[in-house]
């Protein structure tokens, strides 16, 4: 039987991904510096993850934030990752995006719950990539997100960095 608690990589890749009315409605019910529109939501994710040049100003790209390491290798350790534990991700998806990630974390949750025979490898493998990925700029995210006014991201990304913390 499938457990039926809250993925809490799954909430966090919910919040993160393009807003739609949903987002707009739970973030209003939840923060206080909500857009007042949907419209202006969207607008405010375009402009902290998707415009600029030569990137946004607060990039869900792992690679963009680790500037000591090659961003092929990056990409390929995530991938790695992810085929090791048997998750196929869309070709068109960045391995090193912070959704795909979560989609990870939530995987490896959802094996677990479901009854995977080896939890401890499970769990192995959620701290390991987390202190390997996720730990080394989610945090760095969530202070630019704050310092340019990211708002209800900015929130969302330092309760994800917490969460990565306490992992």
């Amino acid at each position: 039987m499938v457990s039926t608690s809250l993925n809490t990589w799954a909430v966090f890749r919910f919040a993160l991904s393009y807003p739609d009315e949903r987002h707009h409605q739970r973030f209003a019910a939840l923060y206080e510096n909500v857009p007042g529109t949907l419209a202006e939501l969207q607008s405010l994710y375009i402009d902290l993850f998707e415009a600029g040049l030569p990137q946004p100003r607060c990039p869900l790209l792992e690679s963009a934030w680790l500037l000591n390491r090659p961003a092929g290798e990056v990409l390929l350790e995530n991938k790695l990752f992810y085929q090791n534990f048997g998750l196929q991700i869309d070709r068109r998806a960045a391995p090193d995006h912070l959704l795909t990630q979560l989609e990870f974390l939530s995987w490896l949750d959802h094996c677990k719950a479901a009854g995977n025979p080896d939890p401890e490898s499970l769990d192995r493998a959620r701290v390991e990539f987390l202190d390997r990925h996720l730990a080394h700029w989610v945090g760095k995210a969530a202070r630019v997100a704050r310092s340019a006014d990211g708002g209800c991201y900015a929130e969302v990304l330092e309760a994800l960095a917490a969460e990565v913390g306490a992992a």
